[in-house]
């Protein structure tokens, strides 16, 4: 996925720490911070939380953007199974994507609990050709409660992923068939297992505590992946789309990591004042395969071309303390926390050695206060980091870690029980922000493509919020956002220009109408148009390697109806939905293994589905 919070982008989602019930999905999530593989489906979704403002204390590392926490449905206390299908249909070919759900758990006693999640997804994707989709994700969850105070939870997950990339297309091909795909040699295949224990003990009164836990968490994984793709020869024509493929090159890498941390909460309560000191540590263990294979077209042999591998060791503590005043109407939270990452490199095909390593204080402070019961106001402001990443090592020249310090400011307002309204202003101070730029020559390895130091940026902004229901009418809810953002480059060449993939304005907004038990949804967003690369080259060339990004507005619209179809909860859903109903044809800039040229996004696409659950 490509996912980008506060203007802060990187190919697949490089700049976002995405966790599943608190543990990283990143394949390495100190030397590799890209989601390459999302063994995670909405499915298994019961919410999604999100933390901005550098939350780097208990989170770690890689979270400038903020910290995106997908929290997975508990396991009911019924034994529950649920089944259910969805269709996906393309408006513009009718091409069918197929997404199988399959969930049965729940309570074998009063302790012990288990839940088997699986999902499949197959069939074509959106693009005229070169677009199958093979996906099958199965997750098996069991809880175990001790005593009433202790609790074992374990995690296990086998994920596995067969994807056709149709890529982007040069300009003139996309005005021609914007759905069509001109490069047949592009593909992602990929497995992971990933596995959790985590074990809890609730602390109640004790030597003066009032309460509090401690969480002790293993978790591991075991990951391949390999992306395959076509080239040119010439570095002049590396990534053209317009052209037929010379050469074919996969990449596959191996991953195996597992890390251990403890944590302990503990609250107090000292003249007055509460306190709920956070104190933990983490290590961190990456073993990363990284190779690159070359085949000639149109009959060549695979041949070796890199042979690399990277070995990250990681450290971290924290410590912090929530503290109360006013009977915590006002809460004041300082904190920081070490991280120390050694990463080294060899080349096992030329013996050359490398090494990196950063060792950072990250400290940080929130202030918050409740006005009564219809507001509530924050300021925070925390340090961030993000290791150089395993291959801008040998890339980049040894870049150096990115570093950043995040401000927030603002508040929520609760009017009344219909009405939520929030006001956010954020900055976000880079000191040493790395990109990687397609159109350059590495200046270490000679190939197209390199990391480069765009030196110090600064993104600021604000965000808004509301949600809101009408009082004589309580079925019917509004919400809409908005967001400001103005990035900037603030040192070098191209000191002043906006930050590459930043959209200066963002805008959303839906209504929703509760009719007995069928749900109506209409919702729609924009965002402005953004450059593509440092020097924010307006015109686009002609093989779409550079260019400003046009804006865009999708509307989509869905209903929902629940079926009560026995007293014994037997029931059933059906949805229809209307994506981008508007059919409005807008693209990004090239990504992942088709960085130059145009990559369109989905058109008019249809959605049918029905969920049994008894």
């Amino acid at each position: 996925p490509q996912i980008q919070l506060r203007g802060l982008y990187e190919s697949r989602s490089g700049r976002v720490q995405v966790l599943e019930d608190g543990i990283p999905l990143a394949l390495a999530p100190y030397g590799q911070t890209s989601i390459s593989m999302f063994p995670m489906t909405m499915d298994m979704v019961d919410h999604i939380d999100v933390v901005r403002g550098g939350a780097a204390l208990q989170y770690g590392p890689n979270n400038m953007g903020g910290v995106i926490n997908i929290a997975s449905r508990p396991i009911p206390q019924k034994w529950t199974t649920t089944v259910g299908e969805r269709l996906q249909i393309a408006g513009n070919n009718g091409h069918v994507l197929t997404n199988t759900d399959f969930s049965t758990g729940g309570h074998l006693s009063q302790r012990f609990a288990m839940q088997l999640d699986a999902n499949f997804q197959n069939g074509q994707q959106f693009r005229d050709s070169h677009s199958t989709v093979n996906v099958r994700n199965l997750r098996l969850r069991a809880q175990y409660d001790i005593t009433d105070n202790d609790r074992l939870r374990a995690d296990f997950a086998d994920y596995e992923a067969d994807i056709d990339m149709p890529g982007a297309l040069s300009p003139a091909d996309y005005k021609k068939n914007p759905f069509q795909s001109t490069r047949p040699y592009d593909s992602m295949t990929g497995d992971t297992y990933r596995g959790s224990l985590v074990a809890q003990h609730d602390i109640h009164h004790w030597r003066g505590i009032t309460g509090g836990q401690a969480t002790l968490t293993f978790f591991a994984d075991q990951a391949s992946r390999s992306f395959t793709n076509g080239m040119r020869l010439s570095s002049a024509e590396t990534w053209r789309s317009d052209l037929p493929a010379q050469r074919i090159q996969n990449s596959p890498r191996d991953f195996t990591v597992y890390g251990v941390q403890p944590q302990m909460t503990l609250r107090t309560k000292t003249w007055g004042v509460t306190h709920e000191f956070t104190f933990g540590a983490r290590y961190v263990s990456e073993d990363i395969h990284y190779m690159v294979n070359r085949k000639s077209l149109p009959s060549g042999p695979w041949t070796s071309f890199r042979d690399w591998q990277f070995n990250n060791q990681a450290w971290a503590t924290f410590v912090s303390d929530k503290m109360g005043f006013l009977d915590n109407r006002l809460t004041l939270t300082p904190g920081f926390r070490f991280e120390h990452v050694d990463q080294s490199y060899v080349n096992k095909a030329t013996g050359q050695k490398e090494g990196n390593g950063t060792r950072d204080i990250l400290p940080g402070v929130t202030l918050g206060y409740s006005i009564g019961k219809t507001g509530y106001v924050f300021f925070d402001v925390q340090k961030s980091m993000r290791p150089a990443q395993s291959t801008q090592i040998i890339y980049g020249n040894h870049l150096n870690t990115e570093k950043a310090w995040n401000y927030e400011v603002g508040g929520r307002w609760f009017p009344n029980r219909q009405a939520t309204l929030g006001l956010t202003f954020y900055r976000i101070d880079f000191g040493n922000q790395i990109e990687y730029d397609s159109t350059i020559i590495s200046p270490s390895l000679g190939t197209p493509g390199s990391y480069i130091n765009l030196g110090a940026t600064r993104y600021q902004g604000l965000e808004f919020s509301g949600d809101w229901a009408l009082k004589n009418l309580p079925n019917l809810s509004f919400n809409a956002a908005y967001s400001y953002l103005d990035a900037r480059q603030l040192n070098g060449t191209y000191q002043g220009n906006v930050v590459p993939y930043t959209s200066k304005h963002q805008l959303s907004g839906g209504a929703t109408y509760q009719w007995g038990q069928t749900r109506f949804n209409i919702n729609g967003f924009w965002f402005s148009r953004s450059y593509t690369d440092a020097a924010n080259t307006k015109r686009e060339n002609a093989t779409g390697s550079v260019g400003r990004v046009p804006g865009y507005v999708v509307f989509n619209a869905q209903v929902s109806h629940h079926i009560a179809l026995r007293n014994g909860g037997t029931k059933m859903d059906l949805s229809f939905a209307i994506m981008n109903f508007g059919d409005e044809r807008y693209y990004f800039r090239g990504m992942d293994t088709s960085p130059w040229g145009r990559e369109v996004a989905p058109g008019r696409t249809f959605q049918i589905g029905t969920k049994v659950t008894f």
